[in-house]
Formats: structure tokens, sequence, C-alpha cells
């Protein structure tokens, strides 16, 4: 683990729990980075329990590296997760990368150890794509990049807008149709119910269940 990312994530421990904390591990260190954070902010102008920390860090590992880090994360802390009311919880974020196996592995073991999985396939601009549109069929990574332009020149009225990963305005460019965002990702997920290997649910995401999870922070 870098020196900075280490320092970003490091907390102090004692015998008394003062916090639940919910870590968000991600592949990427820009775009879905920005996207939480942008959330994250929002989320603590009008949090519920003041003793809930949000922590998000970029890896840059993707599928089984992402999913072994976080583990080794939790074991080196002691951080007990057991998926009841006040436990902390564990995220990660990645795409699927070149390799199935990989990837659908990845998924299984993290269920096994007890993380949560905000899954893309193929890419986490598919979720950033259903604000706008439902899909039904796969695309390829480019076409994301330029339905997404598209899209936000009809949504900004910009016509010299341009999608960009390192952008760090995606969130309030497309909160307010989330809902749409979704109900589009569940679906996609009904669409696949049949199938068993995650690699060929193509195209679905699960972020939605991150970002769920995230709004019942908020009071209600």
């Amino acid at each position: 683990m870098s020196k900075k990312l280490e320092c970003k994530l490091n907390r102090k421990y004692d015998t008394r729990k003062q916090y639940k904390f919910i870590y968000i591990f991600t592949e990427g260190e820009k775009t879905e980075v920005n996207y939480f954070e942008s959330k994250k902010k929002e989320i603590e102008t009008e949090i519920r329990r003041q003793n809930i920390k949000i922590k998000i860090a970029g890896t840059g590992y993707n599928t089984l590296k992402l999913v072994n880090f976080a583990i080794e994360f939790i074991k080196e802390r002691n951080i007990k997760i057991d998926n009841s009311e006040n436990s902390d919880e564990c995220w990660v974020v990645f795409d699927k990368d070149n390799f199935d196996q990989h990837f659908d592995n990845a998924i299984i073991k993290a269920g096994v150890n007890n993380l949560e999985v905000a899954y893309s396939n193929e890419c986490f601009e598919i979720w950033f794509l259903l604000h706008f549109i439902p899909l039904s069929s796969a695309i390829s990574r480019k076409d994301y990049i330029l339905k997404l332009t598209d899209n936000l020149k009809k949504l900004t009225g910009n016509s010299k807008i341009r999608y960009s990963k390192i952008s760090k305005d995606m969130y309030l460019l497309l909160k307010d149709t989330e809902k749409d965002a979704i109900r589009n990702a569940k679906k996609l997920l009904n669409m696949h119910k049949n199938e068993k290997s995650f690699s060929k649910k193509n195209p679905s995401t699960t972020v939605y269940l991150l970002v769920e999870n995230l709004n019942k922070l908020k009071k209600e």
C-alpha cells in the first residue's frame, strides 16, 4: 500500500467503538473517487447519525487484486465485518477486466469474506449512462464515452462539453436522475437473472446497491 493511501485510510482503534466506518475501495483513482466523494459531501450535510464515517480510496487495483487488498486491509486492522447493523462495511468497486474468470472469482471471493461489491460490466460509465437511458444490449467502452458526451450536451446545452473520466462534476450533473439510473440498473440485473456467470451479465452494474446504501444515511 502506498504511504499516501495508508495515511488516508488510517484510523485509531480503542476498546470502545465510537464510529461505524464505511470503506469504499475503488479500482479507479479518479472517476469513481470523484463521484463518490461528491456523494459523500452531500450526505455529510444532512447525515442522520454523527457516528458514521465514510472513507473512499482509489487503489489502482482491479478485480482480484482489489478484493485481496480489501481483505488484507481488514485483517491487518482487525476490522469486524459481519453484516450486522452496527458493524463496519467494506465495499469494492471495480469493472470487468479482460479475464472473465478473474471477474467472477473476485465477486465470489468478496462475498465469502463479507465484502460488498459494486461491479460494472463492462465499465463504471454504464452507471453514468443509465441516468440518461436504459440499456438492453452490450456496447463498447468507446461507445459509452460517445453516448455520455452526446447526453451531456443535451443536458447542459453546451455543445462543447465532453465526457471526461477525471471530471469532478458528474455527480452534480446526474443527481437529479439518480432514481432513473437505479431503476434501469435493476432492470438490467433482472434481464440477466438466469445467468450464473457475472462476466456474461453484460451490460449490468451493482453500483446502485452502494448508492442506495449511502442514501439510507440521509435524513428521510
